[in-house]
């Protein structure tokens, strides 16, 4: 069990025993040290849901600008819903819309949803959110539909959509760079090898090497594939365990509902002696 922080609306802060998360949990690890707040998550977010234009079912909140040690410092702090055990959204809804799976994902039934907002007052952390275009709510879900896809790929095929070929024992294909300096990329915006073939896609569990053909345990959510830092780990906790695990032997860890974040440290740079108050 890693030793957590968890926030709680009332007490704030603090150390609790908490049972840990199922191995089938879907879960998410934020790396606050590596987000730069570029939006990318809110952007691809919007598209893979085609939201218009008010909902943003994750947020990145800026902390900050502020002086630590004598230098400025900003923080950011994407927040997507939380999938809350229990989830307060789940039981204020009178028609039963919003439900719990069983590995931890929280979502609307669309069809049931009557717009009442009874959910988006339940909630603390404000992740339900109307929708004016269709008079209903809408929330995180995790990519539920990318959850659960499932496919199996040829080796061929794997070559192609993973970042790892398995070419001479899984080999690392690395991006290149053109002329002058910038990192290659197709028209649709994604990394590509020497060939020109795209390195892309993530999957939940560890793919194995040299084998003819894999079948495809889900993808990764929209906001965590395009994370362009790869600040965000998504997965089952039993693959995302270990990470956490690593990011708690120097980092503090705080568990919001199924998210974890690491926290950025303290580890700046020492000031100058000009700076120092």
């Amino acid at each position: 069990m890693v030793s957590v922080e968890v926030f709680d609306e009332a007490f704030g802060m603090h150390e609790v025993e908490q049972r840990e998360p199922a191995d089938d949990t879907v879960v998410m690890l934020i790396d606050l040290k590596r987000c730069i707040g570029c939006f990318s998550c809110e952007t691809s977010c919007k598209l893979e849901h085609e939201l218009s234009m008010g909902p943003r079912l994750i947020r990145v909140i800026q902390v900050g600008p502020k002086k630590v040690l004598g230098r400025v410092k900003s923080l950011y702090i994407p927040m997507p819903c939380f999938h809350c055990s229990p989830a307060p959204c789940v039981e204020a809804c009178p028609t039963g819309a919003m439900q719990k799976r069983s590995d931890g994902i929280v979502f609307v039934d669309s069809e049931a949803c009557i717009g009442c907002k009874r959910c988006m007052q339940a909630c603390p952390y404000g992740a339900p959110q109307y929708d004016s275009r269709t008079g209903r709510v809408v929330k995180c879900d995790f990519c539920m539909h990318r959850v659960d896809y499932r496919r199996t790929y040829t080796k061929e095929e794997l070559q192609k959509i993973y970042r790892y070929t398995y070419k001479h024992g899984g080999e690392v294909r690395l991006p290149v760079a053109d002329e002058v300096g910038n990192i290659k990329r197709d028209n649709k915006g994604r990394l590509v090898d020497e060939k020109g073939e795209p390195l892309s896609g993530k999957r939940l569990a560890e793919l194995g090497r040299g084998v003819e053909s894999i079948t495809y345990a889900g993808l990764w959510s929209a906001c965590a594939t395009k994370c362009s830092t790869e600040a965000m780990t998504f997965g089952y906790y039993r693959d995302v365990k270990k990470a956490i695990e690593k990011k708690a032997e120097n980092r503090r860890i705080i568990r919001v509902g199924s998210v974890f974040y690491a926290l950025p440290g303290d580890d700046f740079p020492e000031p100058a002696p000009e700076h120092r108050h």
